[in-house]
This record gives C-alpha cells, structure tokens and sequence, in this order.
C-alpha cells in the first residue's frame, strides 16, 4: 500500500502536528508514505499512484476551503481511500451546515435560527427572541466570531452589520493573546504559548484572505454551563473525551486551553447520543462540542468538526467504548486511530 499525506511547504514551513505520528505508523506497518502537496495542477494524475490520501484541511487556507474536498472526492472516484471523505468533510468550517445536519437526524442541539432576509431577522429578534443570544458566523474556531447579544439593541446592531457591510472572520492578534493568558496555569505555560504566536500569525494572514461574512443572521439559544464544556471525540468504537474550562469572566471554552480529563463527566445520554450521531452521519471521525445544560444536566452538542487538536486528545490516556466501558491507554495516538480506521474501512 503507498498514501500520499498533503503537506503544503511554501505556505506552512513547519510540519503538520500530525504527519509526524502518520509516518511512524506507516513505517510500523510497512506502509509506503509519501508528503505531497495536492495543489499542483496534475494531481489527479499524480494520485493515481496510490491507494490513498490524507489531507488536513484548513479553515484559515483559501485554497484548501475552496478544492480539498473535490481534489478528495476526486481521489475517491479513481478508487483511492481518502480523509476526509464526504461525509465527514463536507460541513466543515460551516456551523449552519452543521446544524441542518444535526437537526436532520434529531441530535441533542440547542435552538438555532438562520435568518436571509434583515426585515426578517430584525422583525424576529424584536418580537419573539429571548435574551441573551448567541451570534455567529458561519466559519471560525477557538470562539472566534461568537457573540453574546443581551438584548435587542445589540441584536439589531449585529444584524444590521450582517446584512450590509458584513463581519471579517480573520481571527483577532488582541484577542487570542489575551484568551491565552487567561487561561494559562503557570509561567511555563505563558512562555510555550508565546512561542506559537508566530504559527498564529501565518494563520492569521491567510485568514484576511478569505473575505466578509454576509447577508445571514445565525443565532444559537444561550446555554447557561457550569464553567465548562466538553470535546467528545469519536472514531469507530473509541469515545475520547477532554474536558475545557471556560476562561475568566467569560462563557466560552473552545480555544482557551484550559484543558483537563475527568471521565465521570461523560455521562450515558452524552455517551449514547455522541456514538448515535457518528453512526448517523457517517462519519470516519468527528470532534463534538457539548455544552452541559447547569439547569437540566443534558448534554447537547454545539458545534462539531473532523479537525481539532490532536495533541490534547492523544494526552488523555484512555477511551470509552460503546458500551461505557473505560479502557486505559497511555499510547493513544489520534493520528494513528485516524489513519488505521481510513485503511481498514
């Protein structure tokens, strides 16, 4: 067998977090791995050499947003095993896409409305929305481009905003900093994080090509949590999950880096509804963001995505298996699980 992983070395100079643990397990395996770059204009041709591709996508990366997922569905065509495949990729990057999906097949999601029209919206958040609202956009991650609107004033603002000049979902330097700090335990801490800043910075300026948010309105219902919320990650038959404290004085987890594991906040709906929206889906692997209701103990799911942060996950040691069974393992390798689950099925 011979895979092909995209790696893209004039845009990004340092290697994907990921690659690293994908070539050991090819080399334990017998696997031939090649590190390409799928932006060359023959690829298809070139991909007609393997049995395989891997692709990382990148929602800050213009190029990668507009043709990964038909360079992949592409590659599929011509017989190879790819990741993302459809169905995993094909919401990403898209919280109103996501929440069709999850609303299609009856997920435990909080309310959402998606308005088109600013007469329509704006008729809505006077007459019938309750306060506070969650706003955002379609794209972004780490609570970038999450709001909370407390009344209609506010409302009426971002709304208005929305449907004319539009929102730029480039990431914020002040504001990433800042969420960082918040969250950081120790000195140790700070300084490891200063030290990505300039990998931030890359990713920022690729972001400001992407343009304006517009002529939508997206809101989500305000779920008052408990300090946290959760990544419930699942591939196959493996639930990992990671535990993520909102920062100081905010609402917000998702970015913040205050990450900790404790199994007994999985609970058996979190767990059941977590496999049932995998296997519905159709899923290789997903990353599911619940927030735990403080006021009725559910778990319902906010936001989801294939990509997250491996190296968290891959530190948890350990996984459910679908009958709530915890299964300890210091050797868990998310990479190694997304790439042996893609091969074998």
């Amino acid at each position: 067998m011979k895979i092909a992983i995209h790696q893209n070395e004039k845009m990004f100079k340092h290697e994907s977090v990921w690659i690293p643990e994908c070539k050991e397990y090819c080399r334990e395996h017998g696997i031939e791995c090649d590190i390409i770059s799928c932006y060359s204009s023959d690829i298809i041709n070139k991909l007609k050499n393997y049995d395989a591709v891997l692709w990382t996508i990148q929602n800050y990366v213009k190029a990668d947003t507009m043709e990964a997922r038909s360079i992949l569905n592409s590659a599929k065509e011509i017989g190879l095993k790819v990741f993302p495949d459809f169905s995993t990729s094909w919401h990403f990057d898209d919280k109103i896409a996501e929440t069709y999906l999850l609303q299609a097949i009856g997920a435990p999601i909080p309310k959402s409305w998606v308005f088109y029209m600013e007469e329509e919206c704006i008729n809505w958040l006077e007459k019938e929305a309750k306060y506070p609202l969650v706003a955002k956009l379609r794209c972004g991650s780490g609570s970038n481009n999450v709001k909370l609107l407390k009344n209609f004033a506010e409302a009426k603002k971002y709304a208005h905003t929305m449907f004319t000049k539009g929102l730029n979902p480039t990431p914020g330097v002040l504001y990433k900093a800042y969420s960082k700090m918040q969250s950081s335990k120790s000195i140790k801490m700070a300084i490891s994080r200063i030290k990505k800043l300039p990998d931030f910075l890359r990713t920022r300026k690729n972001a400001k090509r992407m343009g304006t948010e517009s002529g939508y309105c997206y809101f989500q219902e305000f779920i008052e949590n408990n300090g946290y919320d959760m990544k419930i990650v699942v591939i196959g038959d493996k639930l990992i999950p990671l535990c993520r404290n909102t920062r100081k004085g905010d609402w917000r987890a998702s970015g913040g880096g205050d990450v900790y594991t404790d199994i007994s906040m999985v609970t058996e709906q979190i767990l059941n509804s977590a496999f049932e929206t995998y296997d519905k889906c159709r899923f290789q692997c997903i990353g599911l963001d619940y927030v735990v209701n403080k006021n009725t103990g559910k778990g319902l799911i906010i936001e989801m995505c294939y990509g997250f942060d491996f190296r968290a996950l891959s530190q948890v040691g350990g996984y459910f298996d679908r009958e709530g069974n915890w299964h300890e393992d210091k050797n868990l390798s998310i990479p190694r699980e997304i790439i042996h689950y893609v091969l074998n099925h």
